[in-house]
């Protein structure tokens, strides 16, 4: 069952990836995935926003997105647990997504950014194990552009098979980004 789930979402995920157009805008975020247990690991993400908009009846257009997520830890670098059981063990774990975001700006500077995506999760090592290869995950970004166009922001996700999976512990992630944007 779970090679078979992994197929059908990667056919998906590819097939969507082709519809995409070229223009796009990438960034970068940083920060620690499961922050709040014992599995914390270092979050880098890329994350695509493609000029690709699905006009949704009560939300308006709403604008493809695609994430990659690496997650690690070496040595419990990133553990706030005191538990010396755990030590020396590396975690490493991926996350692959699509999804859409919509835009809202409260001001001429500052942008909240609520998306949704499905994804493709993998853990290796002693990485986390969410219950299930596919998850969700539930996003808000606050993002601030200064005058020369460098934005900054905060991230917080939620990550979840929406009890899918044998088990769905969930994983709450905090994360910082940062880009240039072009004129």
């Amino acid at each position: 069952m779970k090679i078979l789930s992994r197929a059908i979402f990667s056919i998906i995920f590819f097939c969507s990836l082709a519809n995409a157009e070229i223009k796009e805008e990438t960034y970068y975020k940083i920060g620690v995935f499961d922050y709040s247990h014992q599995t914390d690991m270092l979050a880098i993400n890329k994350k695509k926003v493609t000029n690709n908009t699905f006009n949704s009846k009560y939300l308006g257009d709403l604008t493809q997105i695609y994430d990659l997520m690496i997650l690690g830890d070496v040595n419990e670098s990133f553990t706030h647990n005191n538990d010396k059981n755990i030590k020396n063990r590396e975690e490493y774990a991926i996350y692959l997504s699509s999804g859409y975001q919509k835009k809202f700006s409260p001001s001429e500077r500052f942008y909240i950014v609520p998306s949704f995506s499905i994804g493709f999760y993998n853990e290796f090592n002693k990485g986390k194990d969410m219950g299930f290869p596919i998850e969700f995950k539930s996003e808000i970004e606050f993002n601030f552009e200064t005058k020369n166009n460098f934005i900054f922001g905060v991230t917080y996700n939620h990550i979840s098979n929406a009890d899918i999976g044998s088990t769905n512990p969930g994983s709450d992630s905090i994360l910082i980004g940062f880009r240039y944007k072009k004129n």
